[in-house]
């Protein structure tokens, strides 16, 4: 029997309704408060020793990037705050960034472009030099001869002008045309066309007093520094049959004055050298290729360079038939 909808068992006890457990809440609005916190140093998970630490990446900053590990491979250089286009490390970035300013000589360079080779030509030139090298030969009786200077000219867009010079000598042949009897170089290149003609007027004029010593003999250029052409040191006659202290101080001082700038441009054939290497560094940070040699006359072979206090490069003063 049933009362009211609730159970009846029995006259002094009534069975109540079961209660029914509350449904709980949507999961969004699950409160979480009373859960048992979590320490934040247990959740980060413990590294290792062979893990490197820099896998720890946080996420960038807007107000301050990361900065990077001295262990990456690949360091970023620091930017110039002047000039931050411009990396001092990498010489080769003006030519990877096109962006990137040139030097003053990167733009002479890349504008005027290679060193510019033209060769000229001049018969005789008044010079002292020069002009003592044609009274030698009217005095040795050369016929017809011609003295022509031929100079080859490197114009270097940013550079001085160098200029290689030669001398040729020539007589007329027995088949009307002209051949070469005496051929010389110059010992180094100079900036202009004057000092590189009188440097192989001079060679000449040497080598030829040597050639013709026992003609010169008689002449009033006996006196003049003479060396053969597969030597390295000159001389000069000795003055003594001549009984002047004068022309015996005179002489000795011409002999000295003659081994230093023989000296003195093999030096300057070396700093010139080097200093197109050093230009070439700096510009583009490689080495200049290596020119190729001019291939000599076997008559006529350039000087040897020698050390200044290497004997065999000296002038002496010594008798004729010595």
């Amino acid at each position: 029997m049933r009362v009211g909808g609730q159970g009846y068992d029995g006259p002094n006890r009534i069975r109540l309704p079961t209660p029914t457990p509350p449904s709980p809440p949507p999961q969004e609005w699950v409160d979480l408060t009373e859960s048992e916190e979590e320490d934040p140093e247990e959740l980060v998970p413990e590294l290792s020793e062979d893990e490197p630490e820099e896998e720890q990446q946080e996420e960038p900053s807007e107000v301050q990037p990361p900065v990077p590990s001295s262990a990456s491979p690949q360091e970023q250089p620091q930017e110039d705050p002047e000039d931050p286009a411009v990396d001092p490390e990498d010489p080769e970035q003006d030519s990877k960034d096109g962006d990137a300013p040139l030097s003053d000589d990167d733009k002479d360079d890349d504008e005027a472009g290679p060193v510019v080779t033209t060769t000229h030509r001049w018969f005789d030139y008044p010079l002292p030099v020069p002009r003592m090298l044609r009274e030698t030969l009217e005095m040795l009786h050369y016929d017809q001869f011609w003295i022509t200077y031929v100079g080859t000219r490197y114009r270097h867009p940013v550079l001085h002008d160098d200029w290689d010079m030669t001398v040729e000598i020539s007589i007329p042949d027995e088949f009307g045309s002209r051949r070469n009897i005496h051929v010389r170089h110059a010992p180094t290149r100079r900036n202009s066309h004057e000092a590189a003609i009188s440097d192989a007027a001079r060679e000449a004029l040497t080598t030829l007093c040597h050639a013709h010593r026992e003609d010169m003999a008689i002449t009033s250029r006996r006196y003049y520094p003479c060396r053969s052409v597969e030597r390295l040191d000159a001389w000069i006659a000795n003055p003594e049959a001549e009984q002047n202290p004068r022309l015996e101080s005179t002489i000795e001082y011409l002999a000295t004055l003659n081994t230093d700038y023989n000296a003195a441009l093999d030096e300057l054939d070396m700093v010139r050298y080097e200093n197109r290497k050093l230009r070439a560094w700096v510009a583009h940070g490689v080495e200049p290729a290596e020119e190729e040699p001019v291939e000599d006359p076997a008559d006529a072979p350039r000087r040897k360079k020698a050390r200044y206090d290497d004997p065999a490069a000296r002038t002496y003063i010594r008798h004729r038939e010595d």
